[in-house]
């Protein structure tokens, strides 16, 4: 399982990160515009939207649109601990500094934590995602953790289409998202 896993992770990063800047900003902006006129998206009072590595779904035009619309946006926090995760608040996008792993992150005198069970939305980066909503992550376990401590959200993962595999190897941690938004539109899985 664990071969299967490192094998799929190193050939869809190497496609991901072969994509050009032009097709992952097209694919981006299509899934941004499905995801922020989606009734689960636009309905969500709270939301967790990871910020995005340059070769993965851009999220910026996520944050600013749910920062426009008065919702209350959450993204993740490394704890120091490895696998932990906790969802802080983000009131403006000038409030994001530089973190842990180079991960933008909320400033420390802005810092406050958001309790995984009043989390009405998570967006799920992956590495790799199927059609039943199997994702395959970095291997840290870190969304695996923090998905379990909100099971009253909508887990929703964003995907490149370089991302979409036909069979995600699984075991019994590793957690489904309940749909995957693509630039083709919204699959429930």
């Amino acid at each position: 399982m664990q071969m299967a896993k490192k094998a799929l992770r190193k050939d869809i990063l190497a496609k991901r990160r072969g994509l050009s800047a032009q097709v992952r900003n097209g694919e981006s902006t299509k899934i941004t515009e499905f995801l922020c006129s989606w009734p689960i998206f636009t309905k969500a009072q709270t939301m967790m939207v990871f910020l995005s590595m340059p070769d993965e779904v851009q999220t910026v035009d996520i944050l600013r649109n749910a920062l426009n619309s008065g919702q209350k946006v959450c993204i993740p926090l490394v704890g120091e601990t490895p696998g932990e995760m906790q969802a802080a608040e983000l009131r403006r996008l000038d409030d994001l500094v530089l973190g842990k792993f180079g991960i933008l992150t909320v400033s420390p005198d802005k810092l406050k934590i958001v309790a995984p069970e009043a989390i009405d939305l998570i967006l799920v980066p992956g590495v790799a995602f199927d059609a039943a909503g199997r994702r395959l992550g970095m291997g840290a376990g870190y969304y695996d953790r923090f998905l379990l401590k909100a099971r009253q959200a909508v887990w929703a993962g964003l995907s490149l289409s370089c991302q979409l595999v036909e069979n995600v190897p699984c075991a019994e941690y590793d957690l489904a998202v309940q749909y995957l938004v693509i630039a083709e539109g919204i699959i429930t899985c």
